[in-house]
């Protein structure tokens, strides 16, 4: 019973993670973010018309994740030849050990790359984006040494880090941030995502994009990914899916429906007509009622099994396209399917790209 216990929490992490992965790998959200929720001293002296996702990829053997997708790249205002990082980490728990480590884990990996391709040492800000069910308790990194002599401090690594904390922020707070593109809408379902009763009220709310909304296939990526994490939290069916798309506005209510993941009622139907062809056609060989009942019922569980297996197909070859740095075990844990799946779309997509 733990250990199922476990397995459901660790989804909903992945859950959250793949959520925000999506919407911070986008350099207009990421820039948003800076200009209206880090200090005046920070996002002033930010020369964004260079900002970029870094390509470096990162992963921490000792914490086992990777945070390539999730690093950006700057200079500072001033002109003062630099390369400025901004390292993002999103947190939906209190971690039981000082966040400190994990970030000086990235930090040094960072500074090692600096030193191997020889360019001076990058400055790196950390931010955290939290939005668990408990408060999070800001210190220092020497508040966890206690009782130290006098200028014993001095020894301890002392770095701070940014923190957006969902927690202690209401939900006046966030939507009050009207120029911040799409993260009030991320923010609000990170926020309220443990409250079901709150998000099925509020779901119009978490996914009506307003004026800011673009209407192109970027930000159509965007919408869905924000709608298949409403969905997933709220366990909706078709039927409440449909329900949803038709209180959102256009061309919200279009992109709900044509989201094969969760919406993929065309080719569902596909398949079930497959199927009971293919079911008669064995039925009616077999001569008998109950050949054909049989070859019903065989032919319809195997149109379903073919259209589930083209949802997962092409859901996977939508992710993977949007977000190729994310690793296999990302797109697999999103999707909904095993990282060897994923490793096998990935090649086909490579051979198909470069054909011999």
């Amino acid at each position: 019973m733990a250990a199922q216990k476990r397995s459901r929490s660790r989804k909903k992490e992945q859950l959250h993670d793949a959520v925000f992965k999506a919407f911070f790998s986008d350099v207009a959200i990421v820039q948003k973010y800076l200009e209206h929720y880090t200090p005046p001293a920070i996002h002033q002296g930010i020369d964004f018309a260079v900002l970029r996702k870094c390509d470096t990829a990162f992963v921490s053997g000792r914490f086992g994740v990777s945070f390539s997708d999730v690093v950006y790249e700057t200079r500072l205002k001033s002109g003062v030849p630099a390369r400025l990082l901004f390292l993002f980490e999103h947190k939906s728990y209190v971690p039981s050990q000082p966040i400190y480590l994990q970030l000086l884990d990235y930090l040094l990996q960072i500074w090692e790359d600096d030193v191997k391709n020889k360019r001076p040492f990058s400055i790196i800000i950390p931010v955290v984006v939290y939005h668990g069910e408990q408060r999070w308790d800001y210190k220092s990194f020497s508040d966890y040494f206690r009782g130290l002599p006098d200028g014993w401090a001095a020894f301890i690594p002392n770095f701070r880090y940014l923190l957006t904390d969902l927690h202690d922020m209401t939900q006046q707070d966030i939507q009050v941030k009207e120029a911040t593109e799409y993260l009030s809408n991320l923010f609000l379902a990170l926020k309220f995502s443990r409250d079901k009763d709150w998000v099925q009220k509020n779901r119009k709310k978490i996914l009506t994009f307003g004026g800011v909304f673009r209407h192109d296939d970027h930000n159509m990526m965007l919408f869905q990914t924000l709608t298949l994490y409403v969905v997933k939290l709220l366990d909706m069916t078709q039927a409440e899916i449909k329900s949803l798309s038709q209180e959102l506005p256009e061309p919200e209510n279009n992109w709900v429906n044509s989201i094969p993941e969760i919406f993929g009622e065309t080719w569902k139907k596909a398949g079930l007509r497959k199927g009971l062809k293919q079911g008669l056609k064995q039925g009616l060989k077999q001569g008998l009622e109950q050949g054909l009942e049989q070859g019903l019922e065989q032919g319809i569980t195997k149109g379903r099994e073919e259209a589930f297996e083209q949802l997962n197909r092409d859901m996977t070859i939508k992710t993977i396209q949007k977000f190729p740095e994310w690793l296999n075990a990302d797109v697999a844990d999103f999707v909904g399917v095993t990282e060897v799946y994923v490793e096998q779309i990935r090649a086909e997509l490579a051979k198909a790209d470069h054909p011999k």
